[in-house]
């Protein structure tokens, strides 16, 4: 029987999610995927259709993968179509942890680093969420004082887990031929420990295919391993690319999680 969630309690709405409580179980709630996608700190905003119940089916593929890695997720199951049933938060931590193996994107302006420079250990990093300052990053130094002089242990926890979830995907990933080239995660507090939570879908991360059977990944800049213009990613829509293009990426990713049961 369908989930009535006209009768439930809106607990929170965000740019792609809905999250709603569970009477039956106060100790997990619903989360709901809407069509919106948005780039920009929010400026850029679309509906596509269909594109809900596309990150659904990559978010439960992956999130199913993750959990029998035993890596400790929010992720309980997905009951019907675009909704996932998850671990009820005791709070969320406000920021966005960012892994990376290959760099792209904004990290090639402020970092001054050449496209496809490979990072060999990922490198992962803590934005602060806050659109209108535009996700500010923490630095490397004060987080790591905090680690060490403050019993940080939130962060570096965080940071565990986000480059044990990095390493998996991107194998899971290399299995059909593409590079995991960053992703973006969140995380919140379960029974006073870290958990990871919200999404991981088509806006999650960045993905380009091999350039060619067999590249050759271990070395300093594997641009030219792999193929950037045929990437399966957000990006595609923060480029300006149509709708339609854009889902048809998503659905690409899809696809490829689908096959993760047998990772």
């Amino acid at each position: 029987m369908a989930i009535d969630f006209g009768s439930l309690k809106k607990v929170a709405e965000g740019k792609t999610k809905i999250i709603y409580e569970n009477p039956e179980d106060q100790g997990t709630v619903y989360m709901v995927f809407k069509d919106d996608i948005t780039a920009g700190d929010g400026v850029k905003h679309d509906i596509i259709q269909g594109k809900a119940l596309v990150d659904w089916k990559t978010n439960r593929d992956i999130f199913e993968l993750l959990n029998r890695k035993g890596i400790r997720t929010h992720y309980v199951s997905s009951p019907q179509e675009k909704v996932v049933l998850v671990k009820k938060l005791d709070r969320k931590i406000n920021l966005e942890v960012v892994s990376r193996r290959v760099a792209a994107g904004s990290i090639l302006k402020w970092g001054n680093i050449l496209e496809g420079t490979r990072f060999d250990p990922v490198i992962t990093q803590f934005h602060y969420k806050d659109d209108p300052l535009h996700d500010p990053m923490l630095d490397d130094k004060y987080v790591d004082y905090i680690i060490k002089a403050k019993d940080g242990t939130e962060y570096s926890e965080m940071l565990r887990i986000n480059a044990e979830v990095f390493l998996q995907l991107e194998k899971a990933f290399a299995q059909f031929g593409i590079q995991l080239i960053d992703m973006k995660l969140e995380y919140g507090i379960i029974d006073g420990t870290v958990y990871l939570i919200d999404e991981i879908s088509g806006g999650s991360f960045r993905l380009w295919p091999y350039a060619h059977k067999n590249p050759e990944l271990n070395q300093p800049n594997v641009l030219k391993e792999l193929n950037p213009a045929g990437r399966l990613d957000k990006d595609t829509y923060r480029m300006g690319e149509n709708t339609s293009k854009v889902l048809t990426k998503f659905e690409e990713i899809a696809k490829v999680t689908a096959k993760f049961t047998n990772v």
